[in-house]
């Protein structure tokens, strides 16, 4: 469920972790099927304690190849060897990329990355929007976008970056009419 949250004068679309797939706009007009298990995995790690250190690891999925649409449908979670503080992750542990090579057998890749925020609302930092530039030029996923998930403690904001044109947008969820997603 999509809700529009405020921080000043600045409205941002925010998806509710909930136990369902959500279906997410992609720029090229296509979709993105963001699995209840990805919502799980990142549902634990939200920060709503004062000193719970920011969480995150690597979004793993597959594109379609009859449709170009894309599911992402798990996440790796911190691990011992991260550096995490309450306003910082970083991705250290070699376990991550163990993991990596074990999701290949089940035709599951590196698709972006996801972390937490102690915001109500999360919002990227520019140590964030630097990393996501980099990971632009220097990345590669089974797709021709690269997913950067944070969540907050009231929900999760979605970016994809595009290795064609470099751009980095937001993302939001598809058009409902009651339950049901609108065919596009």
């Amino acid at each position: 469920m999509e809700t529009i949250l405020k921080k000043g004068n600045v409205s941002a679309a925010v998806i509710k972790i909930a136990n369902r797939c959500i279906k997410m706009k992609l720029p090229n007009g296509k979709v993105v099927d963001i699995l209840p298990e990805v919502f799980q995995e990142i549902s634990k790690w939200i920060q709503n304690e004062d000193y719970a250190p920011e969480g995150g690891g690597y979004v793993l999925g597959y594109e379609h190849k009859g449709t170009n649409n894309i599911s992402l449908e798990f996440v790796t979670h911190p691990q011992p060897l991260d550096i995490r503080s309450r306003i910082n992750f970083c991705l250290r542990d070699p376990l991550h990329k163990q993991l990596l090579l074990k999701a290949r057998t089940r035709k599951s890749f590196y698709m972006g990355v996801w972390h937490t925020h102690p915001q109500t609302v999360p919002y990227p930092s520019t140590k964030d929007l630097e990393d996501w530039n980099d990971t632009l030029i220097k990345d590669k996923t089974a797709s021709d976008y690269v997913f950067f998930l944070i969540a907050g403690r009231e929900g999760t904001r979605i970016w994809v970056g595009d290795f064609k044109t470099k751009h980095i947008t937001e993302i939001f969820e598809c058009e409902k009419d009651g339950d049901l997603y609108k065919k596009t």
